[in-house]
Order: structure tokens, then C-alpha cells, then sequence
């Protein structure tokens, strides 16, 4: 009994502790895209860089990737920010799928446990977006789905 509660007092300390906020450093990490390249988030470094979680059974997550795609579609090699979405606590067989179904083509990669890159940026529900600055710093953030509107609004500063 004393062992599983220091155990959820560790969890929640933790959990409160590792908050990140605007103005924080952004988590490091390296993940792998669905076509096979590995990026890490220095390769970003100099651009702005949206950060999108999301997953195949997440409702509110289906509802907006179309609005995603479209933002990314928007890009041009030469935007000064670039789009990544993480697809969490799925398999690489549903995302593929999903992904291939729905005609996706933004980038993708699979953070299967969660604890790759949504536990660092303490992701607690999805969708959640965030925008890192060139300098590696959280610049905004929104936990929950967005309206068109909201995710125009959210992108206007940073697309050319």
C-alpha cells in the first residue's frame, strides 16, 4: 500500500512538475516518419515548427486532420514554419492505415507508448497543438480541438 501510493505521489509530482509552459524549452526528441526519415527536433531549428498530437481513435483528433491537411498543403519549402504531427498510443499499422485511407500526407510519426515525445511535452489529453519558435522555445499552445477559424487564427503569425 505504501509502495503504490509513493508511487502515484512520484506520478503526480512529476506530471506537475514537468509542465510546460510558454516560453519553456522545448523538449528535444527523434522520432522516425512514416516514409522511414528520422528527425529530431533540431532539424527544425530556425523555423517554426507546429507540433500536432493526435490518434486514429480520437474523435475530436479525426475531426480536424482534414483542417490539417490543408495547412499543410498550404506550406511551401519556403514557409518559415513546417507541420508535425505525432500520432499517439496507436500502432504503426492503424496510423498507415488511417492515414492512407484518408489521403493524409503531412507528416507523421508514432510515438506507440506515448512516452517518445507526448510525455516530455506533458501531453495529458490529445488534440493538443503547439507552435516551437526557431530559437527551440514553446510559443503557444492549445489543448483540444480547433475550428478552422481557431487553427487559422493560431497559424496566422507564422505563414508567409
Amino acid at each position: 500500500m505504501k509502495k503504490t501510493f509513493l508511487a502515484i505521489l512520484f506520478i503526480c509530482f512529476t506530471t506537475f512538475s514537468f509542465a510546460l509552459e510558454i516560453g519553456d524549452k522545448a523538449p528535444n526528441f527523434k522520432v522516425e516518419l512514416s516514409d522511414g526519415k528520422k528527425v529530431s527536433l533540431s532539424d527544425y531549428k530556425g523555423k517554426y515548427l507546429f507540433l500536432h498530437f493526435w490518434a486514429t481513435w480520437c474523435g475530436p483528433c479525426r475531426k480536424e486532420l482534414p483542417e490539417m491537411q490543408q495547412f499543410y498543403q498550404s506550406l511551401s519549402p519556403s514557409s518559415k514554419i513546417q507541420f508535425l504531427a505525432v500520432c499517439i498510443s496507436d500502432t504503426k499499422k492503424s496510423m498507415d492505415s488511417f492515414m492512407k485511407k484518408n489521403k493524409f500526407t503531412f507528416p507523421t510519426a508514432l510515438d506507440e507508448s506515448g512516452f517518445l515525445v507526448a510525455f516530455p511535452y506533458d501531453v495529458q489529453a490529445i488534440p493538443v497543438s503547439i507552435i516551437i519558435n526557431p530559437e527551440g522555445k514553446i510559443e503557444k499552445q492549445v489543448i483540444g480541438m480547433m475550428s478552422p477559424k481557431a487553427l487559422e487564427n493560431f497559424v496566422k503569425d507564422y505563414v508567409n
